[in-house]
């Protein structure tokens, strides 16, 4: 099973790419009631407000709650989870409980079944 490794220096772009290169039909942004000024480019380091230094592994069994947790916890930084619902991102929030890779496979799904949208 592929697997990221999170780390502080990461930047946001990098590690939304890299997040969407292992889960495509997911997106990993910042949570819209945040009021961090958003720069691409700045680490998480930068974006967060944590005084530790803080590692972490993402792969396709983490749950979504799991992971948002992580980011709070190590970062301080409130990022959240969407999934391609075949029209649009939506969150998951009543479905924060399912794995990183269940929620990619009904991404998929839906994807499959509206072939004339584009989900990127």
């Amino acid at each position: 099973m592929k697997t990221l490794e999170v780390y502080p220096s990461m930047s946001l772009s990098h590690l939304q790419q890299r997040f969407n290169d292992l889960f495509p039909y997911l997106r990993l942004e910042l949570s819209p009631e945040t009021d961090v000024k958003v720069n691409d480019q700045q680490t998480l380091d930068e974006l967060g407000h944590s005084t530790t230094y803080c590692c972490f592994l993402i792969d396709g069994t983490l749950e979504v709650a799991e992971l948002e947790e992580n980011f709070s916890a190590c970062f301080g930084l409130p990022l959240r989870v969407s999934r391609w619902t075949g029209y649009g991102w939506h969150d998951t929030d009543t479905t924060r409980q399912w794995t990183l890779c269940q929620q990619n496979q009904k991404g998929a799904e839906a994807a499959h079944l509206t072939p004339s949208v584009a989900y990127r």
